[in-house]
């Protein structure tokens, strides 16, 4: 979706992410299938993204972002808000993936739920995790989510389909959450922002 959602935090900021992000995001995808395993596959091919791309530009309730160094400019990942249903004030939220080394991840979240109850207003997130990707399943549970089902055979990726963990924040949570996160990503920011090769969140 064509949007001017723009939110900067302490260390990380997030813009939406443009036509010319294309190469970006096929090498953050496509590089090190051992970092990408619970990623949807995508193609190689840099103009097949452009064309990705371009339907979302296209697409209602669908917000996708860059997450940059706020210093320097340069991009550490993606993340976005997605399947928003405006009538009940929900959405998922994932496509999330850093580089590996990024110390993004926490401050990326807390900005996701800001955007989320903060500018468009909606009353509850929900992520869906691989449940065997339980480095994640427990960043979730760290950070104040409630699990809010467990969907057995639900992602298909590649020749295997995985079993799935929904975890939720609400706006009643919120304050909680966001109690969790923000230190953190205070501390980690003060500690600085290093980056590397890519790395595989959620999807």
């Amino acid at each position: 979706m064509r949007h001017e959602h723009v939110l900067r935090g302490y260390a990380f900021g997030l813009r939406p992410v443009a036509l010319e992000d294309a190469a970006f995001i096929v090498d953050l995808r496509t590089s090190g299938a051992h970092r990408t395993q619970y990623l949807h596959a995508i193609s190689p091919d840099v103009s097949l993204q452009e064309q990705w791309i371009t339907r979302y530009l296209a697409r209602e309730n669908d917000y996708y972002w860059v997450i940059e160094r706020l210093d320097t400019a340069v991009p550490e990942g993606l993340i976005g808000i997605y399947a928003v249903d405006t009538a009940a004030g929900r959405g998922e939220w994932g496509r999330w993936i850093l580089k590996q080394g990024s110390l993004a991840a926490t401050e990326s979240a807390l900005l996701c739920y800001r955007i989320a109850f903060e500018v468009l207003g909606l009353r509850e997130v929900y992520c869906v995790t691989a449940a065997e990707n339980q480095q994640v399943v427990s960043f979730h549970e760290s950070s104040g989510l409630i699990v809010t089902g467990t969907l057995p055979q639900h992602l298909p990726l590649g020749d295997r389909v995985l079993d799935a963990v929904q975890q939720s924040c609400d706006v009643s949570r919120w304050p909680h959450v966001r109690s969790i996160l923000e230190p953190r990503a205070q501390a980690i920011a003060r500690r600085g922002t290093p980056s590397g090769a890519k790395t595989a969140i959620n999807d």
